[in-house]
């Protein structure tokens, strides 16, 4: 299936990739067990609610591992692409499918699959079940968070998309 990617699909998309990187990058608290909250979810949620699947997994999914590269956190690279990434293209089908009325389950949904996800993959890196366990509650408030963020800022986007694309038909 082709399809067409504007010159704002990617402005969208690159300006999503990099707040979504400054978000992780800067906006972080550290914990005791070898990661840190951010505020970068948020973004994902909300540039997800606007981009096409494969773009939204571009923003959400390599935004966020390049911060977690740049963060000193390289072998999170692969594990974070994945898992942001489809957070991402979860986020932005469920939104495609069934329009605005989705928008906080599709929100719901991604928060599932990064805190799954990302139990998965400590578990793995870590070899302990326990210490991938203990990082689940920092993950659902990082997702609460990311939730809000993407609640509130969504309606002032899409207005403001909503003004672009009025002037650039006129």
């Amino acid at each position: 299936m082709k399809q067409n990617i504007t010159i704002q699909d990617m402005v969208l998309t690159a300006l999503g990739m990099a707040l979504v990187f400054v978000a992780t990058m800067y906006i972080k608290i550290p914990n005791a067990l070898d990661g840190y909250f951010n505020l970068g979810d948020g973004f994902v949620l909300l540039f997800a609610s606007f981009l096409s699947p494969g773009l939204s997994f571009l923003a959400g999914g390599l935004g966020s591992a390049l911060a977690d590269v740049a963060g000193g956190y390289a072998y999170y690279f692969f594990p974070t692409l994945l898992i942001k990434g489809l957070e991402a293209v979860a986020v932005s089908c469920l939104i495609r499918r069934y329009g605005e009325k989705a928008r906080i389950p599709a929100y719901l949904l991604g928060s599932v699959i990064m805190v799954t996800g990302y139990f998965l993959a400590k578990w793995y890196l870590k070899g302990n079940m326990m210490v991938a366990a203990a990082g689940i509650p920092e993950n659902i408030l990082q997702s609460a968070a990311g939730v809000a963020i993407a609640i509130v800022a969504c309606p002032l986007i899409r207005r403001s998309l909503a003004r672009s694309r009025a002037h650039s038909t006129v």
